[in-house]
């Protein structure tokens, strides 16, 4: 099933600033460790300061070291950068050429799903015909999921929203 993108990229006018957690994990423990994470996330989303509303949570896998591992990190965001003491950080500072894709799903239990096929879409269809590349070696990660919750117009019910961000930088010699 081809994946319809509706990408937006520009620089970044303001730092994002997550607060939370995070493990070390490789991809054969990925799926179990992400419970455990979200788990562990929990425990202590009550302790994060300062949260940016509507609260936006951010889901992030950084490189894979020469081992395999990776740090997966979970967190809210904030305002500003400091406080939140025992809490772990990323930023993605002001300034960063981002591209943020909406992923459209009808049931959040589909989700997961629909954002690996807007990731795969974006990698390998999207990027390679584009002006940008990947710049993951900058900040350690590729990108970074985004979950927000909207009222919905006409209900009471609120709904999930996602967008991927993917860190870029335009190619050069191209």
């Amino acid at each position: 099933m081809a994946v319809k993108l509706d990408v937006t990229v520009a620089p970044l006018e303001r730092d994002r600033v997550f607060k939370g957690c995070s493990l070390v994990t490789c991809d054969e423990k990925v799926f179990s460790d992400a419970s455990t994470l979200a788990r562990e996330f929990a425990a202590v989303k009550n302790d994060v300061a300062g949260r940016v509303m509507p609260v936006v949570t951010a889901v992030c896998a950084g490189n894979a070291g020469d081992d395999g591992t990776y740090r997966y990190f979970m967190g809210d965001e904030v305002e500003k950068r400091g406080g939140n003491k025992g809490l772990e950080e990323l930023l993605v500072p002001a300034g960063t050429l981002v591209a943020v894709v909406p992923v459209k799903f009808h049931m959040e239990a589909s989700a997961a799903l629909r954002a690996a096929q807007v990731r795969q879409a974006f990698y390998d269809g999207w990027l390679p015909g584009s002006c940008y590349e990947c710049a993951s070696d900058e900040l350690g990660f590729a990108d970074v999921e985004l979950y927000h919750y909207r009222k919905r117009r006409f209900r009471r019910a609120k709904k999930m929203v996602l967008n991927l961000m993917f860190v870029l930088r335009e190619k050069t010699g191209a």
